[in-house]
């Protein structure tokens, strides 16, 4: 068997184990790369939860977690989210891959900010950390100085020796080569990425950036999968058919182990769990019918996530 062979062969029965896991009505699981954790395919954007009532949280946190959902993203800087979170995760923080970010440039900023996250959500660790849209110049403005010694990654590296985090990983809407350019330090072990339909035929980091993390065994996490909140994103809206559409096929790109999805409300959260306990792989047909969908919703939405670079 040749090594393209066994590579095509590998997949085949990787989307036969998916498809008979979403039969069983069992989510369907994927590892992190080389973190090693595995992680319900559809993951839980903590983001939309702030300002929301303390109890609506527990429920959907709850039928989540029941339902296999183990992966949750946050940020300090979504409002009270990770309040909101720490108190929905009071006796089930072992069941979830928690993740959060940071925002601050320096090594000291970088610590005080995971100190704050440790905090708010009631924890003495993350799983991971990750630079908050590392391609943004306007947050990041020198990219040397956040990784050199005193930058923001020494942080982070001092953090996790001290076993506040385990992991360290990097989120991005645009500018693969920024982003590459963390993954060369050595320490980036998850990668967090804009991944939908309509955005690929924009930015293009399915081909772009997606090979350099699959390179290095790094975790792959999606997100804005459905293009925004409640699937807007340039003045346009994604269909209920186009938001199944779209979850299936970031969950179809290689590599790609977990789907993070902001849920507000139950009925949000039911229809992202109807679409993972049943998935099934895009047939070619559908696929291309659905890049024709996207370039043609791209020409509304433009480079609504910054330049083209």
């Amino acid at each position: 068997m040749t090594s393209l062979s066994r590579r095509a062969f590998s997949k085949l029965m990787a989307a036969a184990t998916l498809a008979r896991q979403a039969r069983a009505g069992v989510m369907p699981v994927r590892t992190l790369g080389k973190i090693g954790f595995k992680a319900g395919i559809l993951g839980f954007g903590a983001q939309y939860l702030a300002g929301t009532a303390q109890a609506n949280v527990d429920r959907v946190i709850a039928e989540g977690l029941e339902a296999g959902m183990n992966y949750v993203d946050i940020a300090p800087n979504y409002g009270n989210s990770e309040d909101l979170l720490g108190n929905a995760l009071r006796g089930k923080r072992d069941k979830v891959f928690l993740a959060t970010k940071i925002e601050e440039p320096t090594r000291e900023g970088a610590l005080t900010e995971v100190r704050n996250s440790l905090r708010r959500l009631q924890t003495n660790h993350l799983d991971c950390v990750l630079f908050h849209n590392i391609a943004r110049d306007e947050r990041w403005t020198d990219i040397d100085k956040l990784l050199a010694k005193g930058g923001a990654l020494e942080g982070l590296v001092e953090a996790r020796k001290q076993g506040m985090i385990r992991h360290i990983g990097c989120s991005t809407h645009t500018n693969p080569a920024r982003v590459i350019r963390a993954f060369d330090t050595g320490e980036i072990d998850l990668m967090q990425a804009i991944l939908n339909f309509v955005d690929h035929q924009i930015y293009h980091l399915e081909e772009r950036l997606l090979p350099e993390a699959c390179k290095r065994n790094m975790a792959i996490v999606a997100m804005k999968v459905l293009g925004g909140p409640s699937g807007e994103t340039g003045g346009c809206r994604i269909s209920a058919e186009d938001r199944v559409a779209s979850m299936r096929y970031v969950w179809g790109i290689p590599g790609v182990a977990v789907s993070i999805i902001g849920f507000r409300k139950p009925a949000e959260l039911r229809e992202g769990l109807d679409a993972a306990l049943g998935y099934q792989p895009l047939s070619a047909a559908e696929l291309a019918a659905l890049e024709q969908r996207g370039k043609a919703i791209a020409e509304k939405w433009g480079p609504s996530r910054g330049p083209v670079t």
